[in-house]
């Protein structure tokens, strides 16, 4: 059986996807010791790439996603199943920080598909889970997937394509607004679908997907290596008017950094 990750990074023109992918497919190698493939177009390429994937897949960029900071490519992610060579594929946005070897745990879950369904934030350990709308579910993340090549793997993303072709329909449904395609969204709904309109526990990671936040949280390296696992993180908490600084070192741990430019700083 071979293992391997993959990821999708299609440069926007405010964010290189391309030098993320790069970053995180180092990372991969170092601490989990898997190949990694990346699916991008030809024109997110550098000249001379810093890093040799173990398979390149250009196709073409559906480039009419946008959201409030301007294009973002992130459609055509149903083509996972397709474009992995591997029996069983670890599927991570190129953002999430590899920093242990916890996701080696998911090859090993008693499924052939998984992802996160809670999570928490640093520095907001209880935050409120996310939902579609107040009308329905709670929400999946795509953030991290890990799949077998099966017959029902293939029908769930197969349906993520339905999903993702008739968005507005389905945000029409729900209650969601569908200016802006999410794939967690069609991860909620597509699973759903292929399970009966259910919720199988067996599909779930057993712990919560960890975010930095986009706003008022950074990380720093606490040194110079290529591969660092140890980061402060810096929390600008305003509180009655005030600016107070916090501080605490994670080590060892992944974190989903959805500050897209503080993980290019830290790259």
């Amino acid at each position: 059986m071979t293992r391997g990750a993959l990821l999708f990074a299609f440069n926007s023109p405010k964010y290189d996807y391309y030098a993320m992918a790069e970053a995180t497919a180092k990372r991969i190698n170092h601490v989990l010791d898997l190949p990694v493939t990346v699916v991008t177009n030809q024109e997110s390429i550098p000249q001379n790439p810093k890093y040799l994937f173990d398979k390149v897949i250009v196709t073409t960029a559906d480039k009419s996603n946008k959201r409030d900071w301007g294009m973002w490519i992130n459609k055509g992610r149903y083509q996972a199943f397709e474009f992995s060579s591997y029996d069983e594929t670890l599927l991570l946005d190129t953002d999430y920080l590899v920093n242990s070897s916890t996701l080696l745990q998911t090859f090993d879950l008693p499924t052939d598909f998984c992802c996160h369904d809670t999570t928490s934030f640093l520095m907001y350990p209880d935050a409120v889970q996310e939902v579609l709308s107040v009308y329905s579910f709670n929400t999946l993340w795509a953030t991290v997937v890990n799949f077998k090549k099966t017959k029902r793997t293939e029908q769930i993303f197969g349906c993520l394509e339905m999903v993702q072709k008739n968005f507005e329909h389905y945000a029409n449904i729900h209650g969601f607004i569908h200016n802006t395609f999410r794939n967690d969204y069609a991860l909620t709904l597509a699973l759903r679908i292929v399970n009966g309109h259910t919720v199988d526990n067996a599909d779930v990671i057993p712990w919560n997907l960890l975010h930095s936040g986009t706003k008022n949280i950074h990380l720093y390296a606490n040194n110079d290596s290529d591969i660092n696992t140890e980061y402060t993180v810096l929390f600008d908490n305003w509180s009655r008017g005030k600016l107070r600084k916090e501080y605490m070192i994670i080590k060892d741990t992944d974190v989903h950094i959805m500050n897209k430019d503080n993980f290019l700083e830290l790259i």
